[in-house]
Formats: C-alpha cells, structure tokens, sequence
C-alpha cells in the first residue's frame, strides 16, 4: 500500500497533474501507513517475546507437572510458579466420626485443601500437622493431640471425597475429650519451607460414660 501510494504521488508530480494540496494528502497518508507499520512491528515483537516466554515457562511445567491419572482436575506444582494463598478446611467433611460403633465419636476425620489467590484447589508437596484444643479447660490442659504426616504421608492422603479433591486424614483420640466443644487447627509446611495454617471448631459426640446426670446425649 506504501510503495502504490508513493508510486502514485510520484507520478502526479512527474506529469503535473497534482496540485499542492494533493499532495500534502499523499504525505499525510504516507507518514500515517507508516506509524501504523512501525506500530505493527512493535506488536509483532512484543507478540514474539511473550510466545518465548510462554514456551519456556511451559517446559518448565512439563518438568514440574504431577498429574495423577485419577487426580485431573488438579495439580502439584512448585511454589515459584504458582502462589499458594492458605489452606481452606471442608467443614462438611470434617468432624468426630465414630469408628468402632460404640457410644461417641472416638477420632476427628480431617479434609481441607490448599488454595490460591482465585480459590483454587492445589495439592502441594509438605509436611502437615494437626492440633486438637479443649479451650474450656485450664490452659495447661487444652491440648488433647498433635498428629504430624510426613511428605510422604501428606501425598497419600490426597483424595477425591463428594466429588471434591483435598488431604482427608483420620485423628484418633489421644487424650478423650471431656467437652462436646473443640478446636482443631491445621498447619502446612511446604516444600519451599512456607507455613499456612487454619482452625475450625468441632463439635463432638461425647460417650454416653462422660456425661453428666443433666447433659443430654446432642
């Protein structure tokens, strides 16, 4: 389109035919077909830059990439890549279970996932630890367990619940609750040596042996 109107403006003058004005157009539409030309080439560039970038970052997911055939609809991936935000605990799934079928629950069934910034579900590859408090006792006697779960442990517990993917991890008693009322607390130590930890309250089924008199069973 340049070299045509150039041609044309060249012509015009060599015959005489263009008056001033014309050709004032001509130039105007030149140096116009011209930014636009330069302004292409820019995005081109730009355009080439981020493909460049986008393929090496891509090689490195492919390295980095755990996608467990029944595990597709999430991913592990490394901290420098992807920004966990905190963990997030299913308060639908988690609670006092009662395994043996006895009366009250005798363990805490644990499921909570570790999320991003969009509140997306990643598993990522850490350490995890569980604490279980009876904040109406004395403070000396609050604590009734801490289970830790090494790397290791912490992959095996991934799992798909309910249709939702998350760490799902049986807490026998260590020391039987005396309160219906209990707080568990979560902690995640990543790869990358970061810490995210959350808290819900439990409520439990106490055995039929620790109420009192006047407590009806819940």
């Amino acid at each position: 389109m340049r070299l045509t109107s150039l041609l044309l403006l060249l012509g015009l003058l060599v015959t005489g035919c263009a008056s001033r004005r014309d050709v004032d157009l001509l130039e105007a539409k030149l140096r116009e077909q011209e930014d636009q030309v330069r302004s292409l080439h820019a995005q081109v560039q730009q355009s080439k830059s981020e493909l460049t970038a986008a393929r090496r970052l891509n090689e490195t997911l492919k390295q980095q990439f755990v996608r467990p055939a029944s595990h597709d609809e999430t991913f592990e991936l490394d901290e420098l890549h992807f920004r966990v935000t905190g963990l997030k605990i299913n308060t639908l799934l988690t609670g006092g279970f009662d395994r043996d079928g006895k009366s009250g629950d005798d363990q805490i069934t644990l499921f909570f996932t570790a999320v991003d910034d969009r509140d997306r579900t990643i598993q990522v590859p850490g350490r995890v630890e569980c604490e279980l408090l009876d904040l109406a006792q004395p403070a000396d006697q609050q604590r009734l367990g801490v289970w830790s779960f090494d790397a290791q442990k912490t992959r095996a517990a991934w799992v798909k619940t309910l249709g939702s993917f998350g760490y799902r991890f049986e807490l026998p008693w260590q020391t039987p609750p005396q309160s219906r009322d209990l707080e568990l607390r979560v902690r995640m130590h990543s790869a990358n040596g970061n810490q995210f930890e959350s808290s819900t309250p439990i409520r439990i089924v106490l055995p039929k042996s620790a109420l009192g008199a006047d407590q009806p069973m819940p």
